[in-house]
């Protein structure tokens, strides 16, 4: 057999993670989930404590049902914002505190339907008022704000008084915050980043969503702390990983599946501290290179290097992927 019928037989043969996550503590049913504590029911989330409902989130605690959220606490229903503190319902949104209902708001206090503000506090609507005038109003729209059905129903009144304000104010053309030379959307402290997305502390990336920290790298999804990256989704702390799906701590490894902290691995899967293995199998250095250079040369043949050799294998077979 060929290359890639062996990688599908392994693949097929090993046992599979039914949600790959790591040094977490009492998180359940809560898939791509790094050193997180007491979470239940996120996905992708790093280094979140005490929350429900997360998803691609960093760094938050006592947060419930938000996406794209870093830096958080005691928050709900809030979307691609950091710095929140008791906040709910907002989205677009940086250093907030004690805010409702707001978006593209920055280091603003004690905020209600709001929008484009900047270090703004007590205001309502882009109004502002005094502490006690904010504070008896606010309460009475929060009332009605969730008797009217919240922001699912968009037909209630506190609702479609923020719409119509949120479309009467200019917004930025890209949600970036402290980025230079990026083409890019809702990233932070990034710098010479092409086409990324949803990602902070990234240099010279391209094509990425969701990274962090990642560096000279393309083509990723969800990679933490990764350099010379191409074509890889949900690893962290990984150097030259390529066309791999869920490492941690690996160097030099292509077309793997599930590896922690190997080198010079190579159509490999559940392989922990491992070196210089080719389809789970052991050789020795010389050996590796040798079947490496004869198994690339095969795939190059066939016209599939360079290929998601993973989602091939297992696409006929099942485990999620389309047939």
């Amino acid at each position: 057999m060929g290359f890639l019928e062996d990688f599908r037989e392994l693949l097929v043969r090993e046992p599979k993670h039914f949600a790959p996550r790591q040094d977490n503590e009492n998180c359940d049913y809560s898939p791509f989930c790094y050193k997180s504590k007491d979470c239940y029911l996120c996905f992708g989330i790093d280094y979140c404590e005490d929350c429900f409902h997360l998803y691609h989130s960093k760094d938050s605690k006592d947060c419930c049902d938000a996406m794209m959220i870093w830096d958080s606490e005691l928050c709900y229903e809030n979307m691609d914002s950091s710095g929140l503190y008791n906040s709910d319902f907002c989205w677009n949104s940086v250093h907030l505190t004690d805010c409702f209902l707001c978006e593209d708001c920055r280091g603003c206090n004690d905020c209600f339907g709001c929008s484009g503000l900047r270090r703004k506090k007590y205001y309502i609507f882009n109004k502002e008022y005094s502490k006690k005038e904010y504070v008896a109003k606010v309460e009475e729209l929060r009332v009605q704000f969730f008797d009217e059905g919240g922001w699912e129903d968009e037909s209630g009144s506190v609702f479609k008084e923020f719409t119509e304000l949120r479309y009467s104010v200019p917004h930025l053309e890209v949600q970036n915050l402290r980025c230079e030379d990026c083409v890019a959307d809702y990233c932070e402290d990034c710098k010479g980043c092409y086409w990324c997305f949803d990602s902070k502390g990234c240099e010279d990336c391209m094509y990425t969503w969701g990274g962090f920290g990642s560096k000279d790298s393309a083509d990723i999804y969800y990679v933490h702390n990764g350099e010379l990256c191409y074509d890889c989704m949900s690893a962290d702390g990984a150097f030259n990983l390529n066309y791999s799906f869920w490492g941690v701590g690996c160097r030099d490894c292509s077309y793997c599946y599930c590896i922690h902290q190997c080198e010079h691995c190579f159509g490999c899967t559940n392989l922990k501290h491992k070196k210089y293995c080719i389809l789970n199998k052991q050789y020795s250095k010389e050996e590796y290179f040798r079947k490496r250079d004869e198994v690339i040369a095969e795939l190059r043949k066939q016209g599939l290097y360079g290929e998601n050799l993973i989602y091939l294998a297992l696409k006929e077979v099942g485990f999620g992927f389309e047939k």
